[in-house]
């Protein structure tokens, strides 16, 4: 006698049902959910309006992050323009170089789709709008960046930096602002001895000068060492406490070589996109320049 087969109970079946339902909301909310609601709340969009630029009812973008559902295939163009990614994007595949967004995908079927002069007009549209962005983004460096000289020497805030015989320069750019226009180097800071107001690797602003008021802030030499100090008529003082007031006889040969403007800020210097392109115009303009010389 054939050994029987015993059937699924009715419990059985609905127990394996749930766990196939749970597996599914899980596998969608995985796949889709998650990352639907990232690049929602990437765009600023709430649950409402990706719905309303989906052309969906307003739950069921609640039910696509929530795994009770997906998007069917004829919503993955509007949804992932949307929100502005590509479909590979959407379904996870992470942006790679190269990859087109849903616009670019867009606009690169209707190029090909126009005839060879079409594709010869607009190449040149692109290539005439290519050139004048260039040369408006020329233009704004060179109006908003002023060219510095960055000197390798070290105004200390501390006991002093040897400062040496040959000191070396090189040229940044920095944003225009009134500091900017007004300084004539830029020159690093050494140690904490005018903390709070200036701090170890601060880059400064100086306007070379032989003499400053008190109360104002100085680059000042003494026997080969820099230091950055705020002169008062009794000597040099120091922001930090813990620093006594530099006091020197006349024998001394304390100079002033500079009246320190502030700060320069990281985010004041140029890019190096804004400096590559701010160096190509200095070096056409030397070029130009030596031209009419000769």
């Amino acid at each position: 006698m054939a050994p029987t087969t015993p059937k699924p109970s009715q419990g059985n079946i609905t127990h394996l049902a749930e766990a196939k339902a749970k597996k599914l909301y899980q596998f969608n909310k995985e796949q889709y959910g998650d990352r639907i609601r990232a690049l929602r709340i990437k765009c600023g969009l709430s649950q409402p309006q990706l719905a309303a630029k989906v052309g969906v009812k307003k739950n069921a973008v609640c039910n696509w992050e929530a795994g009770r559902g997906r998007p069917d295939m004829n919503l993955l163009p509007p949804l992932s323009e949307a929100l502005g990614v590509s479909i590979s994007t959407l379904f996870g595949s992470p942006a790679r170089l190269g990859e087109l967004t849903f616009d670019e995908q867009r606009h690169l079927t209707n190029y090909r789709s126009l005839t060879r002069y079409d594709r010869t007009l607009v190449d040149c549209m692109i290539d005439t709008m290519i050139e004048n962005n260039d040369a408006a983004f020329k233009a704004n460096c060179e109006r908003d960046f002023e060219r510095l000289r960055r000197s390798d020497l070290l105004a200390s805030a501390g006991t002093g930096f040897y400062l040496g015989d040959e000191s070396k320069a090189d040229y940044v750019f920095a944003r225009v602002s009134r500091n900017v226009c007004r300084a004539d180097e830029i020159i690093s800071v050494t140690g904490d001895s005018m903390e709070p107001t200036y701090h170890d690797g601060d880059d400064l602003l100086v306007e070379h000068t032989d003499r400053i008021e008190p109360g104002e802030i100085g680059i000042f030499v003494a026997a080969g060492e820099g230091f950055v100090k705020e002169y008062q008529k009794d000597g040099l003082h120091s922001h930090n406490p813990a620093y006594p007031v530099m006091k020197f006889s006349a024998d001394d040969n304390v100079r002033c070589t500079g009246r320190v403007l502030g700060v320069l800020e990281k985010d004041q210097y140029a890019t190096g996109l804004e400096q590559e392109v701010l160096e190509d115009i200095y070096r056409e303009k030397r070029k130009k320049s030596k031209h009419h010389e000769t």
